[in-house]
């Protein structure tokens, strides 16, 4: 207890942060907890740490945090609209801003991509004891039983969707397979070893979530992996037309779908991406308001005409961003994922897996948003803004 005493401000806000890192994938409320307090007490006991100039993309940050904002005039339901925007938004913008001025030593980014990657196995281990133990009524869940008879169930985790649990696995995978290739290029055999047994566990992860979209994802982020840092990587790739011409199980079943088009899910994003496109015609500037999707769709759903079935997001992260909250928001968003990435990787003194991890997680997000929308999750979304925060302390530093 003396020890906690004599912390300083600036100590209990990195260790909050650190817990954060851990709680957000694991157990959302407490994650929103530490980084309300951290934020709080930033807020009211170091101010001074924020003053000075910024730069440019935090000005972005800014603009587009303000940009949607000034859509929730448009929503059908403006009181829900300003909460959700509260709860979300504010919660991105507060770990953004205290992850860019507070992992400000190398020790305590170091600490953070450790967490970063810990959490990415514990998230594991309770996705693999929910994909094996789970209750009879959930078996069904995420499953098209028409066109995947043989499909019986799909990992999710504590992240509640195989889509979600993919993207996150993604981000992880982006960061520790990197800092892998740089342990093992030093030759740390005991430390590579462990970090390859993790690895796999997380891939073998990540095949189970059967998430189309996150496979495609990964192959595209290897691919990039293997022109940016290592190019034995792209080898890896040939493991894709071995599993669809010479295993025939629920994996290549799902990898074949992609050609077909034909399953359920399929054509719901068909019929979603086309209703969505009338509503960006419809609200081209502030679009129909953060988070009013889901209120607002119905009066364009002309494929399921079920008032009871709620739609609450497009399944395409450049069409739900457009809709919401504009066009000009998209490309808002588009300049401050892609200016963090390439400004990161212009540091040239940082380690590979600081350099180019936010370019693949980068690539990963536009990638998997063409098929989906995993950032409507706040757990999801709050990591993402917690990396690109992590890549600012980098630029600045």
């Amino acid at each position: 207890m003396g020890a906690l005493r004599r912390l300083s401000v600036d100590q209990w806000i990195v260790y909050l942060l650190y817990g954060a890192t851990v709680c957000i994938p694991l157990l959302p409320i407490g994650g929103n907890i530490l980084v309300l307090v951290a934020g709080i007490l930033a807020l009211l006991f170091d101010r001074q740490r924020f003053s000075g100039t910024l730069h440019w993309l935090q000005w972005m940050v800014l603009a587009y945090l303000l940009w949607t904002a000034l859509s929730i005039a448009n929503s059908v339901n403006v009181q829900w609209s300003a909460l959700s925007w509260l709860y979300h938004i504010g919660m991105y913008g507060t770990i953004y801003w205290l992850m860019t001025y507070y992992m400000d030593t190398e020790r305590r980014q170091k600490t953070f991509l450790s967490l970063f990657c810990v959490t990415g196995v514990l998230v594991c281990l309770g996705a693999g004891y929910q994909y094996f133990y789970m209750t009879p009524e959930h078996i069904h869940e995420w499953v098209d039983n028409v066109h995947f008879p043989g499909l019986m169930r799909r990992m999710y985790g504590t992240l509640q969707n195989p889509n979600l649990l993919g993207e996150y696995l993604l981000f992880v995978l982006s960061i520790g397979g990197l800092d892998t290739i740089q342990v093992l290029k030093v030759k740390d055999w005991k430390r590579c070893v462990i970090m390859m047994l993790a690895l796999i566990f997380m891939l073998l992860c990540l095949v189970l979530t059967y998430s189309r979209g996150m496979w495609l994802s990964l192959a595209v982020v290897v691919f990039v992996a293997g022109l940016c840092v290592e190019r034995r990587l792209l080898y890896t790739l040939l493991a894709v037309p071995l599993v669809l011409f010479l295993y025939h199980g629920e994996v290549s079943s799902r990898l074949w779908s992609l050609f077909s088009g034909q399953d359920t899910s399929v054509m719901l994003r068909w019929a979603l991406w086309d209703s969505t496109m009338y509503m960006v015609e419809d609200f081209p500037i502030f679009g129909i308001g953060w988070d009013a999707f889901w209120m607002t769709y119905p009066a364009y759903n002309y494929f399921i005409q079920d008032p009871t079935v709620i739609i609450y997001h497009a399944h395409n992260l450049y069409l739900q961003i457009a809709a919401e909250t504009g066009p000009i928001s998209l490309c808002m968003f588009l300049a401050i994922l892609i200016g963090h990435s390439r400004n990161v990787q212009k540091q040239g003194t940082l380690g590979v897996p600081m350099r180019y991890g936010m370019t693949l997680i980068t690539v990963a997000v536009l990638v998997s948003g063409l098929f989906d929308h995993a950032l409507y999750s706040q757990q999801v979304s709050l990591v993402l803004w917690q990396l690109l925060g992590f890549a600012m302390s980098a630029i600045r530093k």
